[in-house]
């Protein structure tokens, strides 16, 4: 438990002092701290801390590093919660052709597609976002939702396998994988 808080405060200590120091273009999937961040939550043990390290990993990839990107983001994302699909998606469709490198836009765009029943523009995004940021596990677990909503079992099973090979906390893709095998088998038989 010691380790661990130690560990926590390095960290929050080096956002704090990271935040000072970066300059804009350093947020995001490329930011230098995803690989400690990552190192990290394939490590422990403890749920409340892998919740913790995730939540950072999160914040890091949701930072674009441009105001006007971000703001656009943050739009898009009120708009998806408020079910204004279409405002959402011209938000997202502009933050992706501003910046086409940003993949945490590619995977909101693909989460806004899955909501409204769009599969295969989400797994354009979802194959973009991937491309970007291989360790993303939202990504992964969208690709197995998706495949698992259109009866292609085997591929969910390795798609959360994959999720799950960057982060092993998730629950709802070791409970998806139970099921979908379960379902598989049964199938065989």
């Amino acid at each position: 438990m010691v380790k661990m808080l130690k560990w926590l405060t390095a960290m929050a200590v080096a956002f704090g002092l990271w935040g000072l120091i970066m300059t804009p273009s350093e947020a995001r999937q490329d930011d230098p701290r995803l690989n400690a961040l990552f190192d990290r939550l394939y490590a422990i043990d403890d749920g409340n801390e892998a919740h913790l390290v995730m939540k950072m990993i999160w914040r890091l990839w949701s930072e674009s590093g441009s105001r006007t990107v971000d703001f656009l983001f943050t739009r898009g994302v009120q708009a998806m919660n408020q079910k204004r699909f279409d405002t959402s998606l011209a938000m997202f469709n502009s933050v992706v052709e501003i910046d086409p490198e940003f993949s945490e836009g590619w995977n909101a765009r693909a989460t806004l597609h899955y909501i409204m029943g769009n599969y295969e523009n989400s797994i354009r995004d979802i194959d973009r976002t991937l491309a970007l940021e291989p360790r993303h596990w939202g990504a992964l677990s969208g690709l197995g939702m998706i495949y698992q909503d259109t009866e292609r079992n085997e591929e969910a099973i390795q798609a959360y396998h994959r999720a799950l090979a960057v982060n092993p906390h998730l629950p709802g893709a070791k409970n998806a994988i139970a099921y979908l095998t379960q379902k598989v088998r049964g199938r065989e038989l």
